[in-house]
């Protein structure tokens, strides 16, 4: 029978917000479990005690987490939103005759006064929601995973201009210093006591000189309305400035640390503000594995992983090497008598020269390599060379792990985890771009798209 509807009336009605949002939302269970009055402890000595009163902090720090929640495309429609939208009033606190607040709100409370606390308050929420977890031992900390995405930043490629900045010096360059210095005194000829003692000079002496922060210039591209961005060539025609997310997440895809740096800025150099985040806040002494993509692979990072005693899911990297050349690993490591061999059973024997970056220098002899029935598959010159890092061995470590059966299974999963959760991000949060500009509001941003992220996770996988 078909049936058609009267006529639009309209009569009053007594109606419960409370009803009308249902029992097994989400948002009943953030509301439940995360406390916001941390919110007032923090931003409240940039209020007066006198004069008007404002607008509740919590109610614009709620309305930007909607923003995330819902995936709406600005702060603006969020707050447009808020007039018709009944769950989000709900969520807010607000009735539904109550006039909700103007989308400049947030933007100017945040400029005069949030802005201007010592701790980020965006930080602060992303740090309380990890209480949140630790709390509920919804962490699960046997593997991390680290990784790194791009968003696409609200700059103008064509818009741009050559600069000549600064290099600045590795992380570990005085640890690199010592190392270098150390494998230099051991070709000498000391006895013992002699050996200790210009062991503990040049310790001493490593402490007490101060590593150069910079040790060179280099040109790169520079955007005129977002200097921070940096230049991302995703192929040789395609091109964009964008920014640099690393991630490091559990087993159960919660996000512990967020670090954010130019698109120019690669993944072994943003390793270790994101390293150093995650040791800080939790105990990495229940880290089992430690999973990665091939750009972590740096004698270095390996060392700092196997030395805590983790273990390094790293894949193979495919070095480049010269068709029809032999490649390194076909040379034999001796490392009893600290020699190459190569394929024609010849020595290739250590100069005692180690540049700077940390490399030694192993040479053939020329006479060898003269006679040798391979040399068109080795090399050009008149004698072999192949160089070793001071920390060689923990690659080799690295790749030697990459074989068992307990690290094939942990890497295997790596797509269900950090992968899966930049996958998230950009279909459900907005993680493709930014319309902010400048690295720190980025930064600020991100950090509560993940912990928007983690919340709800939270709410639809354990209490909901």
């Amino acid at each position: 029978m078909l049936t058609k509807r009267p006529k639009r009336q309209y009569e009053s009605e007594i109606v419960n917000l409370e009803d009308m949002i249902p029992q097994d939302h989400f948002l009943r269970v953030i509301e439940k479990y995360f406390d916001w009055n941390f919110i007032y402890e923090e931003v409240e000595k940039q209020y007066s005690v006198f004069g008007r009163p404002s607008i509740d902090p919590v109610v614009l720090f709620k309305v930007h987490i909607l923003k995330f929640l819902f995936h709406e495309d600005s702060l603006r429609r969020t707050y447009e939103n808020l007039k018709y939208n009944n769950l989000y009033r709900w969520f807010i606190g607000y009735n539904l005759n109550e006039s909700v607040p103007d989308h400049s709100t947030y933007s100017q409370n945040y400029k005069r006064k949030f802005c201007k606390l010592e701790k980020d308050i965006l930080q602060t929420v992303f740090d309380k929601v990890i209480e949140l977890l630790v709390d509920y031992n919804c962490l699960d900390m046997t593997a991390v995973y680290i990784d790194s995405t791009h968003t696409k930043a609200y700059a103008n490629k064509k818009k741009n201009h050559k600069e000549v900045v600064q290099i600045e010096a590795k992380k570990y360059q005085k640890e690199l210093e010592l190392e270098i210095a150390l494998k230099g005194l051991k070709e000498e000829d000391f006895t013992n006591e002699e050996y200790l003692e210009e062991v503990e000079k040049i310790i001493r002496c490593n402490e007490e000189v101060d590593t150069e922060e910079v040790i060179g210039e280099k040109e790169i591209i520079v955007s005129d309305v977002d200097k921070d961005a940096g230049m991302l060539y995703k192929s040789d025609k395609e091109k964009m400035f964008g920014y640099n997310t690393s991630v490091i997440c559990d087993n159960n895809n919660y996000v512990l640390t967020v670090d954010t740096n130019g698109s120019n800025v690669h993944d072994s150099v943003s390793f270790y503000q994101s390293f150093e985040n995650l040791s800080s806040h939790f105990d990495i002494s229940d880290i089992d594995y430690f999973v990665g993509d091939a750009a972590y692979i740096t004698p270095h990072i390996c060392k700092t992983i196997i030395d805590l005693d983790m273990i390094p899911a790293f894949p193979y990297t495919r070095l480049e090497y010269r068709k029809g050349y032999f490649k390194k690993y076909e040379f034999t490591y001796d490392e009893y008598n600290d020699i190459y061999i190569c394929p024609n059973e010849k020595d290739l024997i250590p100069t005692g020269r180690i540049d700077k970056n940390g490399y030694i220098v192993y040479k053939s002899d020329s006479n060898d390599c003269m006679n040798c029935p391979f040399k068109e598959k080795c090399t050009k010159s008149k004698y072999k060379q192949i160089l070793r890092h001071v920390w060689e061995e923990y690659k080799e470590m690295v790749n030697d792990y990459r074989h068992h059966d307990d690290v094939k299974e942990i890497y295997r999963q790596r797509p269900q985890h950090i992968e899966r959760v930049f996958a998230d991000g950009k279909m459900k949060y907005g993680l493709r771009k930014t319309y902010f500009k400048s690295k720190e509001r980025v930064h600020r941003e991100l950090t509560l798209l993940y912990a928007c992220m983690n919340l709800k996770k939270f709410a639809l996988h354990h209490y909901a």
